[in-house]
């Protein structure tokens, strides 16, 4: 029985009398019965659980339906979300905050339709303590800010392949000089490790030499290292870890998703996350 489906009956079963339930898992195999029994108990509070995925979600992800309503129905989606969220919608949307309250049955039926643009009405997203294992787990704990420097930091492995290709002193003291202090401490890490990587030279031959040139190609560089271990995971926690960041790079994050990585460099990739969790001491 897949894991998902296994959460999916227990959640079920919870739901029916014990004696009922105990007559229904004695119908399963005895292996699939022990899985059942391993299994903590589905939550039934399905409003607190969109609240809490809510909470999760980059604010960004919420322009294209806001976008959709009129300003006063604006302030009362804004009304019903927490501050920090609320707060860059409403700048977004150059609206003020709503001074009114709501009703707590308003909040949840106006989080419901949120949650819903985000997941769809048939789609259900499991609970992040029901996940499958995964040693990036601990991906849905970082900021929005730590998960990008992670991008940007494993983009450092790619920049080193560049930097032993380029040999004009004056082209690497530019590109030196366009990267953060914690970059450059990350770059000499990267310095020390050859790979065999599957993508194609980043092309710093051609590169215009300007700021926002570098930054753009080691951010896209840094994606898809990234997208290349999380393609091979569970599909939930793809969707948590691409909603933790701005929709922009959430969806290039998504797509490059969509198509399984290596196994052999997605080991390698692992294998770099971790060392930078372990720099970052995370």
């Amino acid at each position: 029985m897949m894991i998902r489906r296994a959460l999916v009956l227990k959640g079920f079963l919870n739901q029916i009398a014990p004696n009922r339930r105990e007559a229904l898992e004695k119908l399963l195999p005895p292996q699939e019965q022990r899985m059942l029994s391993d299994l903590p108990v589905y939550p039934i509070d399905r409003d607190a659980e969109e609240t809490d995925i809510l909470q999760k979600v980059h604010w960004s992800w919420f322009l294209p339906t806001l976008k959709s309503h009129s300003e006063k129905e604006q302030k009362l989606f804004l009304a019903a979300l927490l501050s920090p969220i609320a707060e860059p919608l409403a700048r977004a949307l150059h609206i003020s905050l709503p001074k009114e309250n709501i009703s707590p049955t308003g909040k949840s039926f106006l989080q419901g339709i949120l949650f819903q643009s985000l997941v769809g009405e048939k789609n259900r997203l499991l609970p992040i303590s029901y996940l499958p294992p995964s040693p990036l787990h601990f991906l849905l704990h970082l900021s929005k800010k730590d998960l990008t420097e992670l991008i940007d930091d494993l983009s450092m492995y790619d920049l080193a392949s560049e930097l032993r290709q380029i040999v004009e002193t004056k082209i690497l003291k530019r590109i030196y000089s366009f990267l953060s202090e914690e970059q450059r401490k990350f770059l000499k890490i990267a310095m020390v490790h050859k790979e065999k990587s599957p993508l194609p030279r980043m092309g710093l031959d051609k590169w215009d030499q300007s700021e926002e040139a570098l930054h753009h190609a080691l951010h896209r560089r840094g994606l898809a290292r990234l997208g290349s271990i999380l393609s091979r995971q569970d599909p939930d926690l793809i969707w948590y870890v691409c909603h933790q960041l701005d929709i922009g790079r959430g969806n290039t994050l998504f797509k490059i998703c969509e198509k399984e990585g290596p196994s052999g460099w997605a080991e390698t990739v692992l294998k770099q996350i971790e060392d930078w969790r372990e720099w970052k001491q995370l």
